[in-house]
Formats: structure tokens, C-alpha cells, sequence
């Protein structure tokens, strides 16, 4: 290799180095930094607390709700007619359709009761005519548990909310998480549309959104990411409330040792510079997914589906007891009461008039 090649590549190896060492770099690393210069600032024991475990997903044959199954014969003989309705039920009778992915399904639904309809004024007979229609009521009444399917049992919901991928990154990538909070909200529409009646609805985009929660576990790494920064911020809360009811920083607002100006230096340059950022990211990453998606586990009727309710209240929501947010929301909370105070006593808080320089 020639000396040309060679540099380029070795100014590679030297950023890849200095990212390793980089203790800002990741969630965890960055949690683990602050917590200990938090604590080495303020003259106190640092402890890292394990992290809980996030909530696990409902296997499948939890989430996936029962639709009511037809006569086979009725829809044998449907098709025998020659309207469009014969086409669509030719798809469901294929090798293909007997294995229709929910998503493939629920575009299946929507195109029956619309080709059904239609046919209806083509068959000649009463009887039939009022057979199809108690057919089409029925795949109305279930097309809200089809769409709940379409969300909720397909498998890239699992790698969307998976437990595996760790935290969410820090700089992660916003123009995806963009993309991702339209396709959600492009589902929420589908949804809206069905709870009014409509069958009108192209769902072909689904596919696209599908391949995106695939391979992006933003969901699950935002839970993982809130797991995380609750425990350490509750940690590093600990070790200012302690300093806070053991000796003062500063004996008075105007009082401002080397310690004091130590303390707000680190505040401004770890919890400012790098922590506060990655909640704000992780805040976002909340507002636009992960509360959209917890909207969409209160499709139809929330009995048929417990387990995935509970999860939903648990890992998505912020109202439970045990929700993962809340909790956040408490941590959060408490660690900027904790640090105001401290500051506050050294006249540094933000907006007091003795901490101008």
C-alpha cells in the first residue's frame, strides 16, 4: 500500500480511537461520567444503581386478536361471480393468501367490503343480495381487530419495540425518527378512517413503514434510553441532596469558593453541554413515537387485547403507576429541583441576580 493510501486511512483509525474515548459518546458512558463527576465535584460517594429491565413485548399469540371466520361456501360461490369481488377472494384462496402478512390483510379487507358492496348490485337474487350484506357487516364491524393486527401482531413491531439494540444513540438519526413519526401518523389517519367507516383507504405505504420498524428499533431504545437516564439522574440527585443537607457549597449567595465555581463548571459543561441535550432528543424522540404509539393500543375493544394494554400503560404511556415515563418524568423532575437548590445557595442559579459575574 503506498504512503498516499496509507494516511487516509490511518487519520481514520485515529477519530475511530478517539470516539472510543470519547465518554460522551454513548448513553451509558455519558450517564456513568456525569454521575461520577457529579459526585467527585461535590465531595460525595458515587454509586451507580442497576438499571431496571424494560417491559417485554407480549409474545404474538397475546397480541394477535380473533376475527370472525365466514362460510366458506358462501364466498366459494361469490366468487363465481363476475365482478371484482371474484378476483379478491381468488387472492384470499391463493397459496399466498392463506399466509397473508396483518398488513397484507387489512389492505385484503378493505378491498373486499368495497368490491362487495359493488357486486351486491349486480346479484339478482334477494336472498343473496341480503347474505352478502350480513357478510360485509361483519367484515366491517371487524375491520377496527384487523387494524389493531396490522399494528400490533405483525413481527416488525417486535423489532421495533425489541430490548436488544440497547439505548437510544446519542446524535442519533433525527431525519429517520422524522420519517418514522409521519408513517405513524399516517397509521393514526388509517385508523381514525376506519373507526368513521371508510374503506377507501390505500394502505400500500404500510409496506415502507414496515420495512422502517424492521430496522430501526427507535421505540425500544427510547424505553431503554428513559430506563437509564431515571436511574443515573435519581443517582446523581442523591449525591446533590446529600451535599445539600450535610455542608453548604457556599455559606451565602455572595460566598463563592473554588469549590462553588468547580460545581458550576462541571453543571454547565456536563449536565448543560451533554446531558440536558440528549433528554432533549430523547424527549422529541417520546412526543413524536412513542406517545403516537401508544395511542394506537387503543384500537376497538381494549378487553381483547389485555396483555398488550398493560404493556402499552407500562412502557408507552405516562398515567400508570409503574409507567416507564413517568418515572422519567419524576427523575427529571427531581434533578433539576436538586440542582437549583444547590445553586441557588451560591447565588449561580439561573436568573438570580447575584450570579452574574
Amino acid at each position: 500500500m503506498s504512503r498516499r493510501a496509507i494516511f487516509p486511512a490511518a487519520l481514520v483509525l485515529f477519530g475511530v480511537l478517539l470516539a472510543g474515548c470519547d465518554p460522551f459518546a454513548s448513553p451509558e458512558s455519558l450517564f456513568d461520567e456525569y454521575v461520577e463527576r457529579t459526585a467527585r465535584v461535590l465531595d460525595e460517594d458515587a454509586v451507580a444503581s442497576p438499571v431496571p429491565t424494560a417491559p417485554a413485548l407480549p409474545r404474538r399469540r397475546e397480541r394477535v386478536r380473533a376475527l370472525p371466520s365466514l362460510d366458506v361456501g358462501m364466498l366459494d360461490f361469490l366468487s363465481l361471480y363476475g365482478c371484482e369481488l371474484q378476483h379478491v377472494i381468488g387472492e384470499r384462496n391463493s397459496i399466498m393468501g392463506k399466509v397473508m402478512h396483518p398488513g397484507s390483510l387489512l389492505d385484503y379487507e378493505l378491498r373486499f367490503v368495497r368490491a362487495a358492496e359493488e357486486c351486491a348490485d349486480e346479484i339478482g337474487s334477494e336472498r343473496l343480495r341480503a347474505r352478502l350484506a350480513e357478510v360485509v357487516a361483519i367484515k366491517r364491524a371487524a375491520l377496527p381487530d384487523v387494524a389493531w393486527n396490522a399494528i400490533w401482531g405483525s413481527e416488525e413491531i417486535e423489532h421495533l419495540l425489541t430490548r436488544s439494540r440497547g439505548s437510544l444513540a446519542v446524535g442519533h438519526d433525527r431525519d429517520m425518527a422524522g420519517t418514522m413519526a409521519s408513517d405513524l401518523a399516517a397509521l393514526g389517519s388509517v385508523v381514525d378512517a376506519i373507526h368513521e367507516g371508510r374503506t377507501d383507504l390505500d394502505v400500500a405505504a404500510l409496506d415502507a413503514m414496515y420495512q422502517r420498524w424492521h430496522s430501526r428499533a427507535l421505540v425500544g431504545q427510547a424505553v431503554r434510553a428513559a430506563l437509564l437516564a431515571t436511574t443515573r439522574l435519581e443517582d446523581a440527585s442523591r449525591i446533590v441532596e446529600a451535599r445539600l443537607g450535610e455542608r453548604p457549597v457556599c455559606a451565602g449567595p455572595q460566598h463563592r469558593p473554588r469549590a462553588a465555581e468547580n460545581m458550576r463548571g462541571m453543571f454547565m459543561t456536563v449536565f448543560i453541554g451533554h446531558v440536558q441535550p440528549y433528554l432533549a432528543d430523547l424527549a422529541r424522540v417520546r412526543r413524536e413515537l412513542v406517545e403516537p404509539l401508544a395511542g394506537l393500543a387503543d384500537i376497538g375493544e381494549t378487553s381483547r387485547s389485555p396483555a398488550v394494554v398493560a404493556y402499552a400503560e407500562q412502557a408507552l404511556g405516562d398515567t400508570a403507576a409503574d409507567s416507564v415515563w413517568a418515572g422519567f418524568d419524576a427523575a427529571v423532575a427531581r434533578h433539576v429541583e436538586a440542582w437549583q437548590m444547590l445553586l441557588q445557595q451560591c447565588g449561580m442559579r439561573p436568573g438570580q441576580g447575584a450570579s452574574s459575574d
